[in-house]
């Protein structure tokens, strides 16, 4: 298989988190329209955004299936959740790809709270006819805990080591990985690169409360780190900024933050040495 790549589309970006179930469709169709003509192998993945979060927050299903009034939440999470994707595909279809909806309920099973089961031979042969799946963060079965959340960010990570993806691409509301949360601290600074020697300060720095239901910033940070300290180049960029994806996909530099993959960064640490 050619290089793969893996793009995730933010729920922040692609969805008003503000109003319950309203998709941001400008930004939806902008990233159509920069994937159009881009013919290498590519898994899509969108968040929940304001068509689960909501959803899940108020029902308390990220700590675990606890009595039957939550049941009504799954299914109606599951249902919004199809809806968001189906205007993705709409989008994406209209322009010449092709998706194929791929749902993490249906073929990942956790045991409190770790992956137990992921099947992805119908993802790899999607890949091989040619077509772009399409994932979501979900809700999945939890052997201990009745029910799980699978955030997008983590469902990038678990697809992109088990597939072997070249890059990973998580967009999001904002350019990067800042010093401080940039919403509210209008000084922070961009991280613009992360390596096996600044990860600690940056995780440190991502963490905080985010009121999202699957982690926020600091989720991304986790599963990008886990990504580069397995050889995976990841970016986390602005997905609402104009061109950055077409950008990026091209091999352009633009403004975000790049986790360095660890493997070529020991590697070129070694040769460095031996030089000196």
């Amino acid at each position: 298989m050619q290089q793969l790549t893996i793009l995730k589309l933010g729920g922040s970006a692609i969805t008003d988190k503000a109003r319950e179930c309203t998709p941001d469709i400008p930004t939806i169709q902008s990233v159509a329209d920069q994937l159009r003509g881009y013919d290498l192998p590519l898994i899509l993945i969108h968040g929940g955004g304001s068509y689960a979060h909501p959803f899940v927050a108020e029902s308390g299903l990220g700590k675990g299936l606890r009595n039957r009034s939550q049941l009504r939440f799954i299914s109606e999470t599951e249902f919004y959740l199809g809806q968001l994707t189906r205007i993705i595909c709409a989008s994406l279809l209209l322009r010449g790809k092709l998706p194929v909806p791929f749902h993490p309920m249906s073929f990942v099973t956790f045991d409190n709270g770790k992956v137990k089961r992921i099947m992805l031979d119908p993802i790899r042969k999607a890949l091989q006819s040619r077509l772009a799946p399409l994932l979501h963060g979900d809700l999945v079965f939890d052997e201990s805990q009745g029910i799980g959340v699978l955030s997008g960010d983590r469902i990038a990570s678990l697809v992109g080591l088990r597939l072997g993806a070249s890059r990973v691409l998580l967009g999001s509301d904002v350019d990067g990985v800042y010093s401080r949360n940039p919403k509210t601290f209008p000084g922070a600074t961009l991280i613009a690169e992360v390596t096996p020697g600044n990860f600690r300060s940056v995780l440190r720095a991502s963490r905080g409360p985010s009121g999202d239901a699957t982690g926020g910033m600091g989720e991304k940070v986790r599963q990008a780190l886990q990504l580069a300290k397995n050889g995976c180049e990841c970016y986390i960029f602005n997905l609402k900024e104009k061109n950055a994806l077409r950008k990026i996909l091209e091999g352009n530099r633009i403004t975000g933050t790049r986790f360095v993959p660890w493997t070529s960064s020991r590697r070129s640490l070694r040769q460095s040495r031996r030089k000196a």
